[in-house]
């Protein structure tokens, strides 16, 4: 029986928990804005300038708590979220209890989130990279008189699909057998996504620019509430703020449940042509070529394994069954005979004293 495939809609809505936790994660730093910000606009529309003071300070303090919380426990919700969602996909089924299971996985496959965050980031940078190298044919098409504004806009929706590269390589460490090493799982990741660019781009290319629509929909959305909640105050200071909060509102909501959703629209995608892609060995020397950030993860790859990571495996040598070792010839015994006992030379049949058969 095969797994139950599950749509992205319904993996978002069965991982909720994860969702949750992002947007919590990502509104603590908001909540503190909100009242540094809110503060400093009540005392400057009464013409006290130290609310500019509070303004700028509380922006300062959300950037460094928003930095510590995403990047440590958001971080750590991202990649359980991920091994969650590996799962469900592979197996077709949920485990009953998310948040654990995510936490175990992570402990089991790696140790530490920490691993997975320096590999998320050199995936993150192989694939600039590989962007970079590849922007010369873009640049070519730029110089046609009226396609510099249509090359920009492209190049800003693959950017925005390949976001996604390194939660696809998490997922194929996750996916992968637990002798595998996290480094060379992360290198096939690469791999796979290159040998499948046309179909796992296509699909993220589609989904990228409903998010550009979305993010920008819900932007608007919330900056009209903020301004509709501040007009009363009747000072342009509250319609400011508004506008700030709004945008740091609208991201966090983007990054909680529409981010969410891609992520999990590349995974299915993904982790559909993954096991059956034969890998390139020649693919992997083209990136290396590319990237070297690639190297330097091959480079890892080597050190965790003992070896190289691209090697073939080896081929068992045919079975070669042990030496016999040889028997003796048997030697026949003389025999006696029963009624006289006299000694007679193997294979007599009759006694010599007596003519008794022996």
């Amino acid at each position: 029986m095969s797994a139950k495939k599950f749509t992205a809609k319904e993996l978002l809505s069965k991982t909720m928990p994860f969702v949750w936790a992002k947007l919590i994660l990502r509104l603590i730093p908001i909540v503190l804005l909100i009242i540094g910000l809110v503060l400093g606009a009540w005392l400057l529309s009464r013409d006290n300038f130290a609310g500019l003071v509070i303004i700028i300070i509380s922006i300062a303090i959300y950037g460094t708590v928003h930095f510590v919380v995403t990047r440590m426990a958001g971080f750590a919700v991202r990649v359980g979220h991920i091994a969650v969602l590996t799962e469900a996909i592979k197996t077709g089924a949920l485990p009953e209890n998310q948040i654990a299971y995510g936490k175990q996985k992570v402990v089991e496959r790696i140790g530490t989130a920490a691993t997975f965050f320096i590999i998320n980031k050199l995936v993150d940078r192989a694939v600039f990279q590989l962007q970079m190298a590849l922007q010369s044919v873009a640049n070519l098409l730029g110089a046609i008189p009226g396609m510099n504004a249509v090359v920009k806009f492209g190049q800003t929706v693959v950017k925005n699909a390949l976001k996604y590269v390194d939660e696809c390589c998490i997922a194929w460490i996750f996916y992968g057998p637990p002798e595998q090493s996290a480094w060379k799982g992360a290198l096939d990741g690469v791999t796979i996504y290159a040998q499948n660019w046309k179909k796992i781009l296509g699909s993220a290319v589609k989904t990228a620019l409903i998010v550009m629509l979305l993010t920008a929909g819900i932007g608007v959305v919330i900056w009209l509430v903020f301004a509709a909640v501040f007009s009363a105050a009747s000072s342009g200071w509250f319609t400011f703020v508004a506008l700030i909060i709004g945008v740091f509102v609208a991201f966090a909501i983007k990054r909680a449940f529409i981010d969410s959703w891609v992520m999990i629209s590349m995974l299915v995608t993904f982790l559909e042509v993954a096991p059956s892609t034969e890998l390139r060995v020649d693919m992997y020397g083209k990136l290396s070529s590319m990237s070297p950030a690639f190297r330097d993860m091959t480079n890892r790859a080597k050190a965790e394994i003992g070896g190289d990571p691209f090697a073939p495996a080896p081929v068992a040598a045919p079975f070669t069954p042990p030496p016999v070792a040889p028997v003796a010839p048997r030697v026949a015994a003389d025999v006696f005979c029963g009624q006289c006992g006299a000694k007679n030379p193997a294979g007599t049949r009759f006694c010599g004293e007596c003519g008794q058969q022996v």
